[in-house]
């Protein structure tokens, strides 16, 4: 199976997924006791999950805010309009 799967599965048997859901239960309640005992639980972050293979982790893409860079005067990039999208601002008048 790892021939047909490829050299990033060697040694992921089902006993390994279960052992890295263990951990990743485990990290979600220190998470939650950190956050309940904690003065300021926004603070504290949760663990990242552990790494498996053929899971690949995204990355929060960091785009700009159209509406307050053209409120703060800056070249902001135009809007993509697509399902889901908002209404965007209309062009400055002269």
């Amino acid at each position: 199976m790892t021939a047909l799967r490829g050299p990033e599965y060697a040694g992921w048997d089902r006993h390994a997924y279960v052992m890295a859901d263990l951990y990743d239960a485990f990290n979600a309640l220190t998470y939650l006791y950190q956050a309940a005992h904690s003065d300021k639980p926004k603070k504290v972050k949760p663990l990242p999950p552990y790494p498996r293979p053929g899971v690949v982790v995204e990355e929060k893409a960091t785009q700009p805010n159209a509406l307050l860079a053209r409120l703060r005067g800056e070249d902001a990039p135009a809007p993509v309009l697509g399902p889901g999208s908002k209404i965007p601002l209309p062009p400055p008048r002269p």
